[in-house]
């Protein structure tokens, strides 16, 4: 699912504010990592497998910024990004809300307000 979905959605910025929803993903075949995080997890769990969406930061090159990428359940939960391709997901994510939209909007407060340091 991983893969597919990574080379399924064609990174675009987000068609339309909102939520947006994996059958609509599913169709357009575009958006943003939102929308590659909520294909995966309604893929995911369609075959049964217990998924959810997380959001938070992405450190690359010397700079943070806001992502969202997902989780899966085995055994433990697991860290996926499918909008780069990761199975696991590596170190460079800051995890901030675990769910959809809702739990995103709790990193609203932090933006320009958080300071990190990468030691």
């Amino acid at each position: 699912l991983t893969h597919w979905v990574s080379r399924s959605v064609q990174r675009t910025p987000a068609n339309e504010a909102g939520v947006p929803s994996a059958a609509r993903v599913l169709q357009e075949r575009r958006g943003d990592c939102n929308e590659g995080a909520t294909l995966f997890v309604g893929l995911a769990r369609s075959t049964g497998l217990p998924a959810r969406t997380v959001s938070g930061l992405l450190y690359v090159d010397g700079r943070f910024y806001y992502h969202a990428w997902t989780e899966v359940y085995l055994s433990d939960w697991v860290g996926i990004d499918p909008t780069f391709d990761q199975l696991p997901a590596d170190a460079s994510r800051i995890p901030f809300a675990i769910g959809g939209l809702a739990r995103q909007i709790e990193l609203v407060p932090l933006i320009g307000r958080l300071t990190l340091e990468v030691l």
